[in-house]
């Protein structure tokens, strides 16, 4: 009799053990509500489960287990709880997988004692212990850790899922685990050891990924450091020459002042600093946005000193809904590739062109030129083959994709255009 309520309490404390640990391997809060739901759910399988051995045995009820128990978890969890059903399946195999703990330590003592009571009383303990560790130490990292992308989660289903196939192959649907087979002992092993290296081939697969990603992330912010400083360095030159151009009378007053007294030297001086001034910065007016308007004269004093006119078709209004580091992104990248690409041309083959407009209320922007060698796609994306070159180009599709747009890259006939709408 002792031992017929000792079985009953360990397989209820099995029970709850497996329903409460899948829940907080998946993030559910244990707050009273769900503590409450989980223990109604639990007495509704249990009363299954009490019924399956009743009118079947212990045996046909092990084999239904999956059935009676597993599945409704896997369906409780999904459908009352909103989780993915691969999340949800992952969590109940894992928590059965931290089962076995409790088994091996309750087999080891039954095999030193030989008594059954013994076995369930140990089991029952450990079983309370295991789940006091997991729910204090290892179900939070658990919830962050299926949080993580699908190809994550794949790699994290190798090994309980492993084991719970051989589990119930081998010892609850047949009786191969105890054959005495030394193919069938050694199978596990064998099936650990293909599962453990497709982990690590995955794993570091995804590392690696992730590693270039980030790669490329920094590089892209460093880009965007530099841009934020290009800013700053245009700003101060127009502010220089809007000062200049102010202090025009005063700097005419000064300069005649210094021929007047002979100063020739200071004079000269004088009027090569707001030379240099003037020269820096862009007196064009491209159009009624000062950002838009400083990048593109700054980048087309660049092509006129490799001998390239820019051509420029931009009409947009004064304010754009973007943020000055994400348009400067977009224009100097486009127009420093186009740059780029004129440059190796012979100068009557260089020709680079920009246009800018409203349609609606999204920014069309598009840069046109010529080029020397045909650019290499990769998922309708330019890539360099030169190192530490293509970085621009990413750089743009990251911001385009931040700002909810899309961009476009062609190369036909000897012109190579960027297309962006934001």
């Amino acid at each position: 009799m002792p031992e017929t309520v000792l079985g009953l309490v360990h397989n209820a404390t099995t029970l709850l053990f497996g329903v409460y640990i899948s829940a907080a391997f998946l993030g559910i809060k244990m707050h009273r509500k769900n503590i409450l739901t989980m223990f109604i759910f639990s007495l509704c399988v249990g009363i299954f489960f009490v019924l399956s051995f009743v009118l079947f045995g212990e045996r046909v009820t092990e084999q239904l287990y999956p059935l009676i128990i597993h599945l409704p978890l896997v369906l409780f969890l999904t459908l009352y709880y909103k989780y993915r059903a691969a999340l949800s399946t992952l969590s109940v195999l894992t928590a059965y997988l931290c089962c076995q703990v409790s088994n091996w330590v309750g087999l080891a003592a039954l095999d030193l004692s030989r008594k059954l009571w013994v076995y369930y009383c140990v089991r029952i303990i450990i079983t309370a212990a295991v789940f006091l560790l997991l729910i204090r130490y290892v179900s939070s990292a658990s919830a962050r850790l299926l949080q993580k992308p699908t190809g994550s989660i794949m790699i994290l289903a190798l090994m309980p899922t492993v084991y719970y196939l051989y589990d119930y192959t081998t010892s609850v649907y047949t009786e191969l685990l105890y054959s005495g087979m030394k193919v069938v002992t050694e199978f596990l092993g064998f099936v650990l050891c293909i599962a453990y290296v497709l982990f690590l081939f995955l794993y570091f697969k995804q590392y690696e990924g992730k590693c270039e990603a980030e790669r490329k992330h920094q590089l892209i912010e460093m880009q965007h450091s530099h841009f934020e400083k290009e800013l700053d360095t245009i700003r101060r030159s127009e502010r220089e020459l809007s000062i200049a151009r102010h202090d025009m009378r005063h700097f005419m007053l000064n300069v005649s002042s210094f021929i007047e007294n002979g100063e020739y030297d200071k004079a000269q001086k004088l009027i090569g600093e707001v030379t240099d001034a003037i020269a820096k910065t862009p007196t064009l007016r491209y159009c009624k946005n000062e950002l838009v308007n400083m990048i593109i004269g700054s980048y087309a004093e660049k092509f006129r000193l490799v001998g390239c006119e820019l051509e420029c078709a931009v009409q947009i209004p004064e304010a754009l809904p973007f943020s000055d580091v994400d348009l400067t992104a977009i224009l100097s990248n486009g127009l420093e590739n186009a740059l780029q690409a004129v440059t190796p041309l012979p100068h009557e083959k260089r020709f680079a062109r920009i246009e800018m407009r409203m349609n609606g209320d999204k920014l069309l922007i598009s840069v046109k030129n010529t080029f020397d060698k045909p650019p290499v796609f990769a998922d309708g994306i330019p890539i360099s083959q030169r190192q530490g070159h293509g970085i621009g180009t990413q750089s743009i599709v990251a911001v385009t994709e931040k700002l909810r747009g899309n961009c476009q890259f062609t190369a036909n006939d000897g012109i190579f255009i960027l297309r962006v709408i934001l």
